[in-house]
């Protein structure tokens, strides 16, 4: 699907490099303040992209050196890898509490901290964590819905096969919404994972069902409006998802999708870079940050309040 121009436009100001931020410390004369690894994901995406090109905006902003660390067996060896490599800071959008309760065991023995990114573990040792509050991002999709459908209908809940905390919480705010809605009837027995394939499936199996979808991560977002696209089902299929990358926007701005709740992953990784390199300096770091949520739509995506949320770099 094309994108339109002034999407375009937007995009290409994102491969800009920021400048003038004022929380930006003094220009490094010795070189780096020190080294960041940021730890790949197993289930990489879209979102994870835009993680990795905020943390790279950030580390050249508060001079940071930032190593980017891949390992198939999971993100214990990438971490390992990263402290072997000198990094005194890990950031990562933990896979799984296990993954990064070890993680931060290992970084603690090394003299390391970590930064988690999107996810929310209660694990201890967590220096700082940038996250969004899934349940009410969930709570808002649940009512961007009921406006679609005008409080009557029947919707599907499409949840995720993750066992990451913020994926559950968005499906519990999408419920607590909608039971609110008498003439709103929930299917919430269909989830899939990242697998392009696995999701298309799982929206085959109802969207002949239902009045609207909902699907609380980006890959049911994605795999919702390209089935709606396939069966022409666009004007009457209601979708609400969630992401902010390049592939929701372009189906967003062709009203393929009705709302996106959306996140910033951009965001995610600049702050999360941000406050590592306030750990370098040897300062405290903020023990949480929540990224804005909003629902947006087709129409005020362009809006300039959006703007700011969906590239940053907008002043």
């Amino acid at each position: 699907m094309r994108l339109l121009t002034r999407l375009s436009f937007w995009l290409a100001l994102a491969a800009l490099p920021l400048h003038g931020c004022s929380d930006a410390g003094p220009p490094a004369e010795d070189g780096p303040i020190g080294r960041v690894a940021l730890i790949a994901p197993q289930m990489d995406g879209a979102l994870a992209d835009s993680i990795r090109l905020g943390a790279e905006a950030a580390a050249k902003e508060f001079d940071c050196e930032l190593i980017y660390i891949e390992d198939g067996t999971g993100q214990q060896s990438a971490a390992a890898k990263a402290l072997r490599e000198g990094a005194t800071v890990l950031l990562l959008d933990p896979d799984s509490r296990g993954q990064l309760e070890a993680v931060v065991d290992m970084a603690q023995n090394n003299g390391s901290a970590v930064i988690t990114l999107n996810d929310a573990y209660p694990v201890k040792g967590v220096a700082s964590t940038v996250t969004i509050n899934n349940l009410e991002a969930g709570r808002l999709a649940g009512s961007a819905m009921a406006e679609l459908l005008r409080g009557k209908g029947k919707v599907a809940l499409l949840g995720s096969d993750s066992r990451a905390p913020g994926y559950a919480e968005r499906a519990q705010g999408v419920l607590e919404e909608l039971g609110r809605q008498p003439g709103i009837t929930v299917d919430d027995g269909y989830s899939c994972g990242i697998s392009p394939d696995g999701c298309a499936e799982a929206v085959r199996q109802l969207i002949n069902e239902v009045d609207g979808i909902i699907a609380v991560q980006e890959q049911g977002t994605l795999s919702a409006a390209g089935e709606s696209v396939r069966l022409g089902k666009g004007s009457r299929i209601r979708i609400v998802g969630f992401g902010s990358e390049t592939p929701q926007l372009e189906l967003l701005q062709d009203a393929v999708i009705d709302r996106l709740i959306v996140q910033s992953g951009f965001n995610a990784g600049y702050l999360g870079m941000k406050q590592a390199s306030t750990v370098l300096r040897g300062d405290e770091p903020e023990a949480k940050l929540t990224l804005a949520t909003k629902a947006v739509t087709p129409d005020s995506m362009f809006w300039m309040d959006n703007q700011k949320l969906l590239f940053p770099f907008v002043k």
